[in-house]
């Protein structure tokens, strides 16, 4: 296609997402890759089942939050090792607890995890979720940008959204 526009006297560019990951690239699904970035760990606060739709946490969540949207710097992911699973209610008195969850979020699969896993919220942006900066997977992101600019001999790149790198 580049070779077309280029034959008719066109430039092509990239219109990017700077480093943002797609909730449906192979860093997220079908498992999600450990350095996606998270701001707060808590730690499972009973042996959770496969299909339990409340995730117990030991750690206080009063300053978690279900609002999410394109302009609000906030997930409702959780991580626990492979799955990812997605909140709709947060129980911000004791017994702590992240509610009405949906299992196996975003084509990874559901389940059971030992009392005491980390439960990483992530981090999301424009509805995307972000590598954490200090890992190898931002640096990746950037090569796979950068591999993919060259492979189709494009012109130019526009970072979009970079409006969003405070979420790092």
């Amino acid at each position: 296609v580049i070779d077309r526009l280029h034959a008719e006297g066109l430039l092509a560019g990239l219109h990017t997402y700077a480093f943002f990951l797609d909730k449906q690239c192979p860093w997220v699904t079908p498992k999600p890759d450990p350095r996606l970035a998270h701001d707060a760990v808590f730690t499972l606060a009973a042996d959770l089942g496969a299909e339990d739709a409340a995730v117990p946490v030991r750690e206080s969540t009063a300053a978690m939050s279900a609002v999410t949207g394109f302009n609000v710097r906030n997930s409702t992911t959780l991580q626990i090792g492979e799955e990812l699973i997605e909140y709709a209610g947060v129980a911000r008195e004791a017994p702590f607890a992240f509610t009405a969850c949906r299992r196996g979020a975003l084509g990874t699969r559901a389940a059971a995890h030992p009392r005491g896993a980390p439960v990483r919220h992530l981090k999301e942006c424009f509805g995307l979720f972000v590598p954490d900066p200090d890992s190898t997977l931002f640096t990746e992101v950037a090569a796979a940008t950068a591999d993919t600019f060259n492979a189709c001999g494009f012109d130019m790149i526009y970072f979009d959204a970079l409006d969003g790198e405070d979420i790092l």
